[in-house]
């Protein structure tokens, strides 16, 4: 590429380890089965400065729906047409990914390009995977488990900043060179077929011809579908697990609001459900089936809980909307049949839990 009655609470656990794509072990070789352009479920393009000034509002016409800009490289900068690009392919309702060129021969160096692509498309929608070019010179006299580790570095930063990672390479150098990632893979070989397995994207030339850009383009078929993995905002499954997107970004580790409700991500961007999590702004409760925190009155494992208007657990005495004050003792459960004295002033607590002054 070169050019609600909750029946058990438990508590959430703050910290979860982050979700870290391992190196999965190569497995015995077995018969390639080609795949063509038949098979595929898209169309697209990838551009850099190589294709010059591009008339977005034209590419659509022959039938592009995605495209991967060049966002640049650690030896060049910034592609100066980045910008353009970025805003016009958007602008012309394309789905939109970004790729850097990488000259890493380190993981400190994968990071750093990972950083600095955070960067430079920070400003801008990124409604497609992020991809990670990996095929200059320096590459191919490294060794397998070199190439694995910058690549997992690479991924898993961009990973952690909610953006979908995909590795980009020529079919030589998957095969001999990189072999089995825990990433999905742009495979490019120029030919009728790709001759490669379980390829998501297949560049199969470098003299593609499309509307509005004045250059032979780069063309590649679509395999596998992100339509419900890159979402642009909301709820998405991923495997077991319920994740949210804001602007084609994944969540992690922070509270979102959706449709009046609130809910609450762990650091892998996974919705927490069905357990108490509490933070500096409060305790909370989190619905064992769609994980939003609730709110009023909640039985959870016997005890009675009153949540406020945000969801945060109530201790001491609690005025409720019915008018009466009722008494939750300090674990936020409310306490009946009892005498307390709060502020030297005693209360008598009924069986009902509405605490009334004792005169």
């Amino acid at each position: 590429m070169r050019r609600d009655m909750l029946i058990k609470g438990t508590w959430c656990k703050r910290a979860a380890a982050l979700c870290m794509a391992g190196v999965l072990a190569l497995v015995p070789a077995q018969q390639t089965q080609a795949v063509g352009a038949g098979s595929s479920i898209a169309r697209g393009i990838d551009v850099s400065k190589h294709n010059l000034a591009i008339d977005w509002s034209q590419v659509p016409s022959s039938g592009v729906t995605f495209a991967f800009i060049k966002a640049g490289s650690t030896n060049s900068g910034v592609d100066p047409y980045f910008d353009v690009n970025m805003r016009g392919a958007n602008a012309a309702g394309i789905k939109t990914g970004v790729y850097l060129y990488s000259y890493a021969t380190n993981a400190e160096q994968a990071k750093n390009e990972a950083e600095l692509l955070l960067q430079w498309m920070s400003n801008y929608t990124v409604s497609y995977p992020v991809v990670y070019d990996v095929e200059d010179s320096c590459h191919k006299n490294m060794s397998q488990a070199q190439l694995q580790e910058i690549i997992n570095t690479f991924c898993s930063t961009i990973e952690a900043q909610g953006y979908y990672p995909v590795v980009y390479s020529n079919k030589n150098m998957f095969q001999n060179k990189i072999g089995n990632i825990g990433y999905d893979k742009w495979v490019a070989q120029y030919a009728d077929a790709l001759e490669y397995d379980g390829a998501s994207f297949w560049q199969n030339t470098s003299h593609g011809s499309v509307a509005g850009i004045p250059t032979r383009v780069d063309m590649n078929y679509q395999f596998k579908d992100y339509s419900s993995i890159i979402i642009a905002d909301g709820f998405t499954n991923r495997g077991d697990q319920t994740v949210f997107y804001s602007n084609y970004r994944m969540q992690r580790a922070c509270w979102v609001g959706w449709e009046d409700k609130k809910y609450h991500l762990d650091e892998n961007g996974f919705v927490q459900k069905g357990c108490w999590f509490e933070d500096e702004s409060g305790r909370y409760f989190l619905a064992t089936k769609d994980g939003h925190a609730l709110r009023e009155d909640v039985t959870i494992e016997g005890a009675e809980y009153y949540f406020d208007e945000n969801a945060v657990m109530q201790t001491g005495l609690v005025t409720r909307p019915d008018g009466n004050t009722y008494y939750y003792d300090a674990t936020g459960a409310l306490q009946k049949n009892v005498t307390v004295t709060i502020d030297n002033v005693n209360y008598e607590v009924n069986a009902n839990g509405i605490a009334t002054v004792v005169q």
